[in-house]
């Protein structure tokens, strides 16, 4: 691991890859906004790059590991500077605390401003509360929640951050979910402000292309009462959010160089989160003892004889239990896996329904979940099985105090954590 020291005169600026070590030995330094003194030091993840900038005069060591690299970055590059003046001019535009929603395509930087308003906060001594609202690439919490973290040091990467107060969606694609995230939103918001926040920064997902995704961005801006909108990289959508919200809108230029993150790269930071979140102690839930939210075992039960013995006649699997809403009928059947989807179509024909829905006891296990608590927290859960003669379900966690709801989401996942399907109501 080759380490080296580095004198950066006023000014003058070094890009850096991770996975790398950084540690100011004289003067002062900056990264993302971190202005980093004598003995500070930071670490650069790996997948991440920073501009690190001589404030004043200084003198940095720096440890490279794995793959990590510096370069020099040519004139106009890097915009930390720009960066630098439009976090300021909004937090000192704020005497009484700013909220501020960080929007812009995928890999346009936003993870990265968000934080960089989280350190420029932390300089004047403001205490900032970080808002993750990007679902389907969480770095605070799991994948499919919103979570809020309250930092008290230097941020590089919302994903060393640890969640203070966690909300399930139960998707990792916003569109299906776009009501849950803006209550979740707002609802962290008023959060963070009653436990001591100056200023709430939010990071949004990467969902911009279309209609439905523009009125998402506006309505969260309007629900969490942004006083400022920052678009990174995306004039369209900044000349869009200009005309519709009531906050200020500010452009702000993504840089021309940024560590590249593949599909693969994408799945594998998930699955990294889902494992980080999810491993723990098994335990057993009564679900006919606690509110259920997201499945069909959550609802009342149903009971027709003519539809079950058609069910089992056309799958050869046993209902284990059917319930009825309006428009259409649930049934949970002791199957290995699902059930093809023209024997449902079959099923909902002899039913007379709009629509059938139909799980099994295989396609639930994996199944990522939360458990909610007395406190209105929701803590990460997977499903591990469930009985369907006594619905009892057994999840993996590691939270183990008193469950008032459990909440099914819509993705599952494999004993590696990594997803394997999604999108549909699995239990």
């Amino acid at each position: 691991m080759p380490r080296f020291t580095v004198d950066l005169a006023e000014g003058e600026g070094l890009r850096i890859f991770g996975p790398a070590r950084v540690r100011v030995v004289s003067g002062l330094s900056m990264i993302l906004g971190a202005e980093l003194g004598p003995g500070e030091e930071v670490y650069v993840s790996s997948r991440r790059s920073y501009l690190l900038k001589g404030v004043k005069s200084s003198r940095v060591e720096i440890e490279l590991m794995g793959r990590g690299k510096v370069e020099i970055p040519a004139d106009g590059e890097e915009p930390l500077d720009e960066w630098v003046t439009i976090a300021d001019s909004i937090i000192d535009s704020c005497p009484d605390g700013c909220v501020v929603a960080v929007m812009g395509p995928t890999d346009s930087g936003k993870t990265s401003f968000t934080a960089l308003l989280a350190n420029r906060s932390l300089l004047r001594g403001l205490p900032p509360a970080v808002i993750d609202a990007d679902v389907g690439q969480a770095d605070i919490g799991p994948p499919g929640f919103v979570s809020m973290s309250m930092p008290d040091s230097w941020v590089l990467w919302l994903r060393q951050l640890n969640p203070d107060a966690i909300r399930f969606v139960g998707s990792i694609e916003p569109g299906p979910v776009a009501g849950r995230i803006l209550s979740s939103v707002a609802s962290l918001v008023s959060l963070s402000k009653a436990r001591g926040a100056a200023n709430v920064f939010i990071d949004t997902d990467g969902w911009v292309t279309g209609w439905a995704a523009l009125e998402y961005k506006a309505d969260l801006a309007r629900l969490a009462r942004a006083h400022y909108v920052v678009v990174l990289g995306d004039h369209y959508l900044y000349s869009y959010l200009q005309r519709v919200v009531d906050a200020e809108v500010a452009f702000v230029r993504s840089p021309q160089v940024l560590a590249a993150r593949s599909v693969e790269d994408r799945r594998e930071l998930r699955s990294e989160n889902y494992r980080r979140f999810l491993e723990g102690e098994e335990r057993v839930i009564d679900l006919t003892k606690v509110k259920v939210q997201g499945g069909c075992l959550g609802m009342p039960p149903y009971e027709n004889e003519s539809i079950k013995a058609a069910v089992e006649s056309q799958t050869g699997y046993k209902v284990k239990f059917m319930s009825k809403y309006p428009g259409g009928i649930c049934i949970a059947l002791d199957a290995p896996g699902a059930i093809d989807s023209q024997v449902i179509k079959s099923i909902q024909k002899r039913a007379g329904e709009n629509e059938v829905i139909v799980v099994t006891r295989g396609t639930m296990k994996g199944v990522v979940s939360a458990l909610t608590g007395p406190d209105g927290n929701d803590y990460p859960a997977l499903l591990v099985d469930i009985d369907l003669d006594s619905l009892k379900a057994t999840f993996k966690t590691k939270y183990m105090g008193e469950v008032k709801k459990v909440y099914f989401g819509r993705v599952r996942i494999d004993e590696e954590y990594r997803e394997e399907a999604r999108g549909r109501i699995w239990v």
